[in-house]
């Protein structure tokens, strides 16, 4: 399946650590994990995505707001 972004969602490829996505909204929030060999690849995706939609994206790892 495409993800959007060059993201594909293959056996054993996904970039996200658990799924449905939607299974991690909660209220305003919505929480994802990300797949430790892509991290920085689909965190700045999903940045990219949230900021022209005027989301923001914060990466409990780096403990700041995505740019």
């Amino acid at each position: 399946m495409d993800l959007g972004g060059g993201l594909v969602d293959e056996e054993g490829a996904s970039p996200w650590s658990a799924g449905p996505l939607i299974d991690g909204a909660s209220g305003p929030l919505v929480y994802f994990g990300l797949a430790w060999g892509r991290t920085e690849e689909a965190s700045a995706h999903a940045a990219a995505v949230a900021e022209p939609m005027g989301l923001l994206c914060f990466d409990v790892q780096q403990d700041r707001l995505r740019p």
